[in-house]
């Protein structure tokens, strides 16, 4: 039997490799010489991302500035208008999922779930002896509460867990904190699917899965074209599902990333873990996940076609990654006289940089990368920390490199995230002078008035460098006027408050009479905001009067600045979704505390720069590298907590719950990483980069370099250092 999977080391490019063995019909397939066959394949690919690519790296492989590509799909994007229209009736599986309601929103979701978790942190039973409460109770924490709750159904959906599965947790065996939780969990279970079935809404996770359910149905009565999953490895059960029917069908195929073939048969099993010898599961393993799915497919590692031939830097990676139980062999290996020259191949073009701190981390990646530049080569910095790619940008950007930047920026961080959080702290704060200064002083700021810099400054040098004006804006135009009529009386020589050695006396009328209306106009602004009581008020309400307020604070020539730009529009997307939300409109919130919700309700947003083309150096994020190349890849950030992640706790469910029920334990991310890591690893040219200390605080390099570190050996590592070294010395 032909097999139909087939696997992609990581040293080999990954979208020509694979465009070329879909040419060449090494997949299985044949497409002949008519051009419209090409168009009859189906591809899917993991992201959009790697979608876009992949037109592009058609055109750079057939050479050509015109083709008929095929229908390219991401692997969460199922076109429902497909399954609608496909000839091949898949009975009523497809029906079903064409009459699916639509996904609820995440903000209205978020905020739904914020609101069962705030009535349960304010119930009486979460309240200890004394009467304080065991649970935050403010917005804020509910809606990370809240967070830690979608997540948890999210997880329970995916992997197929039924909710009834918790009535088979003993909640005496638990502490008492857990125990109040599973409450919860099981009187949620019960609330949560009444609030979904008034709105009429599904689950996102529950209607992507039945819409790839549909999906795997479609195709196994497809057969007018090739049908190919590439570059995936599987980690939901729904994908594993439409992989695996792709992989049965006589005219599918499976292209798999990196599946290791070098690792020796005992140790692959291992992954799994072993019952009978005590060995548990290995999820942080980088092949956890494809070894599941080659399960569920239902063939063997030894049935994997190789499109490419590994190099010792995968058999090295393979080696130092291997599962923990069997990291005793590595003496052995190392003793192997065919080791020694795999492994000074492997690291020939590996450096590693050891930094001091971020700053001088960050510039000697910059470092790095120009000089791939400079010898004409691609580069890419991939790290998960955003902190340390925003350094390594604005440090390129002083030798005029532009970076292409697509990890984007979370919403509350740029300039009218801070804008909008500064309005209203400004007004809900009662014109607090730090707050009220930095606002005054933001570059969204404009009022529509002219001088604005000058009326600033000047507003500045009269009242707010003193003693506190009263709060609000009443008290900031009584304090400017006061001031000014101190200012006459020094003037005319009658009694003043002011000294003849006040710098302030030195102010002009035309100067103040601009802040003075200056101060009017910011009155008006403020307005809608700060007239509110203090007391509880619709979320919704607030967010609308909180578009109010940065419009009127943004004006200029008739257009609002503030909602101008990819971050602008983000933003007003955000305030509209919120005052229009019917979530938002029952959830009612203090003034003090509707900053922080405010943040909260942001915190998922990203904010992503537009493509820039023909851009050298790419800057990256793990899932957003996933199946690219570049001639010269560096790994930033590589500590504990950061890549990999830090394992996430779970603010519903504990650990061992967690195993009882079936779900992922934290260690599933650490292996994914891990495979993105082996995968980047496999470039031409690598650069493993770390910092000593972040922020002051000691750091622990990755396990990822540890482990190559204790393979590769003393004098190898040594050389890598010295490499890296060389870097250090010129940042």
């Amino acid at each position: 039997m032909t097999s139909h999977v087939f696997t992609i080391p990581a040293s080999t490019p990954f979208l020509p490799t694979l465009i070329e063995a879909l040419v060449g019909g090494k997949l299985g397939v044949r497409l002949a010489d008519d051009p419209l066959t090409l168009a009859a394949t189906t591809l899917y690919l993991p992201t959009r991302r790697a979608c876009r690519l992949m037109r592009d790296a058609f055109l750079d492989v057939l050479k050509t500035d015109a083709a008929i590509l095929p229908r390219i799909v991401a692997l969460g994007d199922i076109d429902e208008d497909e399954i609608a229209f496909a000839e091949a009736a898949t009975g009523g599986l497809t029906a079903d999922a064409l009459a699916l309601p639509p996904a609820l929103g995440g903000l209205e979701r978020r905020l739904l779930l914020t609101e069962l978790v705030a009535k349960w942190a304010s119930s009486p039973s979460l309240h200890g002896a004394s009467g304080s409460p065991l649970v935050a109770q403010t917005p804020a924490a509910a809606c990370a509460l809240a967070d830690d709750l979608a997540r948890l159904i999210d997880d329970m959906t995916t992997r197929g867990v039924s909710w009834d599965r918790l009535d088979d947790l003993v909640p005496d065996m638990f502490d008492e904190y857990w125990q109040k939780t599973l409450r919860f969990l099981q009187i949620a279970r019960e609330a949560w699917p009444r609030i979904l079935a008034e709105r009429d809404c599904l689950e996102p996770a529950k209607r992507r899965d039945a819409l790839i359910k549909a999906e795997a149905a479609r195709l196994a009565r497809k057969t007018d074209g090739p049908v190919i999953a590439a570059g995936s490895t599987g980690s939901i059960p729904a994908t594993a599902e439409l992989i695996a029917t792709i992989a049965r069908l006589p005219h599918g195929a499976v292209v798999l990333p990196g599946l290791d073939t070098d690792l020796d048969e005992a140790s692959w099993r291992l992954i799994a873990g072993d019952e009978g010898k005590g060995i548990a599961p290995a999820p942080g393993h980088p092949q956890f996940a494809l070894q599941a799915l080659l399960a569920r497919i239902g063939i063997n590692r030894d049935a994997v076609v190789k499109l490419a031939d590994t190099t010792g830097r995968e058999q090295l990676l393979s080696e130092a990654l291997r599962p923990a139980a069997t990291t005793e062999l590595w003496q052995r290996h190392a003793a192997d006289p065919e080791f020694g020259p795999r492994a000074n191949a492997a690291m020939e073009n590996i450096s590693v940089i050891e930094a001091a701190n971020a700053e001088e981390e960050s510039l000697a990646i910059a470092v790095a990368l120009r000089e791939a530049v400079h010898q004409g080569k691609t580069a890419a910095l991939v790290t998960p920390d955003r902190a340390l790619a925003r350094r390594v940008k604005a440090a390129l950007a002083r030798w005029k490199i532009t970076a292409e930047d697509s990890g984007g920026e979370a919403l509350a961080e740029t300039s009218a995230g801070v804008f909008a959080r500064l309005a209203a702290e400004t007004a809900l704060g009662k014109l607090a002078p730090v707050t009220l200064l930095a606002l005054l002083k933001h570059p969204l700021l404009r009022l529509g008035v002219p001088h604005r810099d000058r009326a600033v400054a000047t507003l500045e040098r009269a009242v707010l460098r003193g003693p506190r004006p009263r709060p609000g804006s009443d008290g900031l135009a009584h304090a400017l006027h006061t001031f000014r009529a101190q200012l006459e009386k020094h003037r005319g020589g009658q009694e003043s408050d002011l000294h003849r050695s006040d710098p302030r006396i030195g102010l002009h009328d035309s100067e103040l009479a601009e802040a003075t209306e200056f101060v009017a106009a910011l009155a008006r602004a403020l307005a809608p905001l700060e007239g509110i009581a203090d007391q509880s008020h619709r979320l919704s309400d607030v967010a609308a009067l909180h578009r109010e307020v940065l419009a009127a604070l943004s004006v200029r020539d008739g257009d609002e600045v503030a909602f101008a730009g990819p971050d602008g529009a983000k933003l007003a997307d955000a305030l509209d979704e919120l005052a229009t939300s019917k979530a938002a409109a029952a959830l009612l919130v203090d003034t003090s505390d509707y900053v922080e919700l405010f943040g909260a309700a942001l915190a998922d947003r990203v904010v992503r720069p537009p493509p820039r083309a023909g851009a050298r150096v790419r800057i990256l994020g793990t899932i957003e590298a996933r199946l690219t190349d570049s001639d010269c890849v560096v790994l930033g950030g590589l500590v504990e907590g950061t890549w990999p992640p830090e394992s996430r706790a779970d603010g519903w469910l504990s650990r061992p719950m967690r195993l009882d029920l079936g779900l992922d334990l934290p260690e599933r991310r650490v292996g994914l990483t891990a495979h993105d890591f082996t995968q980047l690893a496999g470039a031409e040219e690598v650069v493993l980069s770390h910092a000593a200390k972040l922020a002051g605080t000691p750091t622990v390099p990755s396990r990822f370099i540890q482990r190559l570190a204790a393979v590769a050996g003393k004098e190898r590592w040594k050389a890598a250092l010295a490499r890296g070294e060389s870097y250090l010395s010129w940042a």
